[in-house]
């Protein structure tokens, strides 16, 4: 292929493009409806979006490029006109926060931690691969294809994007300790990832361009209140047990490279609940406490609530979804809010039952890799590894697997070690020494 041909491939694709699992992305026009899902006025990109589908379906590439570069023009002036950034710091965003967050007491032993630790890790390899074939389908398309899903859908990839950035975290507790900075764990990721996907690619761009966090999630990047704060947020649950406080703080250091605001709450919210999985206390509890970590005024702790309030009223996986669609379905299937509210349906509705809680959370659609890799995750943190169903484990195996460079393989037992070595230093006191 000559130079010519492969950058009107790279044009092409930057207009319209497949993900793996079949579902076909525009990826111009989701960053249009990204702003317009924040609350911005986007009337000016219209008429761009519409040149565009006639020259793209006229293959004129290189006039196409020029209209991709305006509409990037009107994303980025109303990304500055928008200027509400939400919190960068600990201290901002705990003055969001009530005056007394809850505190959960407990003990852990080694054993018990280790084997919670590596049920958090499968749980969520076992949600990633179950999910990943129908990621982006709708609740009907999975239905229409495969009816009631009850197993893997093909046999289990390890690999994905939503465990790749957990390892990094790990890395750069390695390399500058707990008090790691934004800045230090985005390097990690330009050294270790060869590529991202929506906030984290603009903010990856970003980084290696010098702008750095908590700039680098907010620069030209309108998918930054998307999922991928989210899906990526279990490790600091993993190394805090019994402390969301402490959760919340990796969260944010973390969250803030790539997202803001409701993107960035998503994500504390991802880790509070891992950290408190750790106690005795019940999922639906689990559910509420980690609320308390999440700025009440936000939307996102609207959606958490509503979603709660669905599940409680209708009380079926179906109703619960239609409601979902109705209030929530304006967003993209790839945006932190909707798959927020099926993960919850999954969990709330399963009565703690694994398989249900995955399959639920499956059949509801929206990016289905992540929600499912949320469930499972949660559910194998608070189950331990030695309760979960043969069924969903044995053929995840023994092995991780990840494209991050220099990690791209080892064995779980490993993950796990390395995983709970730091959690014993972080939160030291929480496990008791056998």
């Amino acid at each position: 292929m000559d130079d010519r041909q492969k950058r009107r491939e790279e044009i092409a694709r930057y207009w319209e493009t497949k993900s793996e699992s079949g579902v076909t992305v525009y990826p111009m026009r989701a960053a249009v409806r990204a702003m317009e899902n924040q609350g911005c006025d986007m009337s000016a990109a219209q008429p761009l979006l519409a040149r565009g589908d006639e020259l793209y379906r006229a293959e004129q590439y290189d006039e196409l490029l020029v209209i991709i570069a305006r509409i990037n023009a009107v994303i980025h002036r109303a990304i500055e006109a928008r200027g509400e950034y939400g919190p960068t710091t600990l201290a901002e965003l705990r003055t969001m926060l009530p005056p007394e967050l809850p505190q959960v007491s407990g003990k852990l032993s080694t054993a018990e931690y280790r084997d919670r630790v590596r049920g958090g890790w499968v749980g969520k390899c076992i949600g990633t691969a179950l999910g990943d074939p129908v990621e982006g389908w709708t609740s009907e398309m999975i239905r229409s294809h495969y009816g009631k899903v009850t197993d893997y859908i093909v046999p289990p990839k390890i690999e994905n994007d939503d465990t790749a950035y957990p390892i990094l975290v790990l890395h750069a507790l390695d390399e500058y300790g707990p008090s790691f900075t934004s800045e230090q764990l985005g390097l990690e990721w330009v050294e270790h990832l060869p590529y991202a996907f929506t906030a984290e690619m603009s903010a990856l761009e970003n980084i290696k361009a010098g702008i750095m966090p908590p700039e680098s999630g907010r620069f030209r990047n309108p998918c930054s209140e998307w999922i991928g704060a989210q899906m990526r947020g279990e490790i600091h649950g993993l190394i805090t047990p019994l402390r969301p406080d402490l959760a919340m703080d990796y969260a944010l250091r973390d969250g803030i490279i790539s997202h803001r605001r409701e993107g960035i709450y998503a994500e504390v919210y991802c880790a509070a609940l891992i950290s408190l999985a750790f106690s005795e206390k019940s999922i639906p509890e689990i559910l509420r406490l980690a609320l308390s970590f999440v700025p009440p005024e936000s939307r996102f702790y609207q959606v958490v609530e509503q979603t709660f309030h669905w599940c409680e009223t209708i009380g079926e996986p179906t109703g619960v979804l239609k409601r979902i669609e109705q209030e929530l379905g304006h967003y993209h299937w790839i945006h932190a809010f909707p798959n927020i509210a099926t993960a919850i349906t999954g969990l709330l509705l399963s009565e703690g039952d694994f398989e249900r809680a995955i399959t639920t959370t499956l059949m509801c659609g929206f990016d289905t890799d992540c929600s499912v890799g949320q469930v499972g995750a949660l559910l194998g943190t608070h189950l331990g590894y030695e309760r979960l169903p043969d069924k969903w484990k044995e053929p995840v195996g023994d092995e991780f697997e990840s494209y991050v460079i220099g990690f791209e393989r080892m064995r779980f037992d490993e993950l796990t070690e390395w995983t709970a070595r730091w959690g014993e230093r972080i939160a030291g006191e929480v496990v008791r020494v056998e």
